[in-house]
């Protein structure tokens, strides 16, 4: 009895406690397995509350553990500003994942009794508000949502049909599963179905991602040696971008030509066909862009390599632009493009100093596939960059500079969802290098490898997805079916 009686609070506690695990967290280490757990808790508490109790209540929740475990994650020298940025981010990134269960709570009854069907309430809903979130918004198109991608390689095979909202689905009805046969007592005989159709839904994804991966294996496929460049501080501490954003600071060219040079060479040395620096390799005076580009163009000439530079360029008064240059082993110029989806607003971040580019993806035939290029953040973009898809990219060049400082391999689905190795040299966090399965080739970490250089083996040519062809049709598919549950419930005279 006194279990019972302390079952709301119970579950309160351990819904939204076990879901601060969810986090990239400098309080906090992330238990990405925590993202099927509290959802499952955090739905019985929601449902076992009266429906103005337990909306507000799971506002609240969201609201405290979003706060707390996301606290202190951006740093900065004006502190009462990042202060309000970290309080306003975290508190609409709490209502984001709110959303769901309050609409749920207001539907979900009415279709309590249809059995089966009933599990499908609560993940239409998430994946439904999820997918809007990405098409307009405070936040990135997959990052807030990035951690329900979990499991093994063949479970992420999913994407390649799905992109992320299949993973979103999937946990989510696991939660709906599970509340049902918590609802019914776990009776088998009521249960059985529901349970039956999920776990072969499981098998089916798993089986797909198995035979995808057995046929299109990148170690049958022509290969081409890349490097990834990472200019590493001589203290071993990242240079802050504040310095750029506030300061305009600008690097000190002759010697950081010098240290692009000489990874260059020795890329070239090492056999490389190839060499990617990370964002902001160096950043210029908007006048020195001749200069520098014709010093590449000759760089790539004298080395017989492609080099892919990443880097600022800003003018004496106004804005300037983050820039990604493409150039050829002959030095010839390929493609100059300006980086689209800037990370800041206000006066706060990139947007004070840089224009946003065109919302086009550059891409261009080499003898190693086609090559195509972003930076950074526009690869959270999914429907952005599904344009490499139609232009059948086989290698993406994005290079990086995490804010705060990355710990893994970053934005890795989007490799999976539209068949192309991904290449990630990255300032302040995790180079890597990834082909179209999802494999992490090889990888370097920021804070452990002072050499500046990784070099991998990849494959030339990548693959068609499903994904790649139909787009976000289940993400659609999911919104119009959370209308249906919504005029339903409107219409249907079943109480709450």
């Amino acid at each position: 009895m006194k279990l019972k009686k302390y079952q709301t609070l119970i579950l309160f506690i351990l819904g939204f406690g076990i879901f601060m695990f969810t986090r990239r967290s400098e309080l906090f280490r992330t238990i990405q397995v925590a993202i099927i757990i509290a959802p499952i808790l955090i739905l019985r508490f929601s449902r076992t509350q009266r429906a103005l109790k337990g909306i507000l209540l799971t506002l609240l929740g969201f609201t405290l553990s979003m706060n707390i475990a996301l606290w202190g994650l951006f740093q900065g020298s004006n502190e009462i500003q990042i202060l309000m940025l970290n309080i306003i981010r975290s508190t609409l990134l709490a209502i984001l994942y709110f959303l769901p269960y309050m609409v749920d709570r207001l539907v979900y009854f009415k279709f309590k009794d249809r059995g089966f069907c009933s599990t499908l309430v609560f993940p239409i809903i998430v994946t439904a508000v999820f997918f809007l979130s990405s098409l307009e918004g405070p936040f990135d198109g997959g990052s807030a949502k990035g951690i329900y991608v979990y499991g093994n390689l063949a479970m992420k095979q999913l994407s390649s049909i799905t992109g992320l909202w299949g993973f979103i689905f999937i946990y989510s009805w696991l939660a709906g599963l599970i509340n049902y046969v918590w609802e019914n007592k776990f009776a088998p005989k009521i249960v059985k179905q529901a349970t039956l159709v999920y776990f072969s839904v499981i098998v089916l994804i798993i089986g797909y991602g198995n035979i995808k991966m057995s046929t299109t294996n990148t170690k049958t496929k022509d290969k081409v040696k890349v490097a990834a460049a990472v200019l590493f501080p001589e203290d071993g501490k990242a240079v802050s971008m504040e310095s750029v954003f506030k300061f305009r600071q600008l690097s000190n060219f002759e010697k950081t030509i010098g240290k692009i040079e000489r990874l260059t060479k020795e890329a070239a040395m090492n056999h490389a066909k190839m060499i990617t620096f990370q964002e902001n390799a160096i950043v210029i005076n908007e006048k020195d862009n001749p200069k520098l580009i014709n010093i590449c163009r000759q760089l790539a000439l004298d080395n017989d390599i492609y080099i892919s530079l990443t880097y600022a360029s800003l003018p004496d008064i106004g804005k300037g632009e983050n820039l990604h240059i493409f150039i050829d082993d002959n030095g010839e110029l390929l493609i100059r493009y300006v980086k689209r989806f800037l990370l800041g607003f206000g006066s706060i971040g990139e947007t004070v100093v840089f224009r946003k580019g065109a919302e086009i993806i550059q891409s261009v035939e080499t003898p190693f596939g086609k090559v195509g290029i972003a930076i950074c953040r526009d690869m959270n973009f999914s429907h952005y960059i599904r344009q490499a898809a139609e232009q059948n990219v086989d290698i993406m060049l994005a290079s990086a500079y995490d804010y705060p400082r990355g710990t893994v391999p970053a934005y890795t689905l989007r490799a999976v969802e539209y068949g192309f190795t991904f290449i990630r040299a990255t300032y302040n966090g995790v180079t890597f290098f990834q082909d179209y399965n999802g494999n992490i080739i090889n990888q370097m970490s920021f804070e452990e490898s002072k050499q500046g250089l990784l070099f991998a083996e990849i494959p030339t040519k990548g693959i068609n997805t499903i994904f790649g062809i139909v787009g976000d049709l289940f993400g659609w598919s999911c919104f119009v079916g959370m209308i249906g549950l919504i005029v339903f419930s409107i219409i249907s005279k079943k109480k709450l």
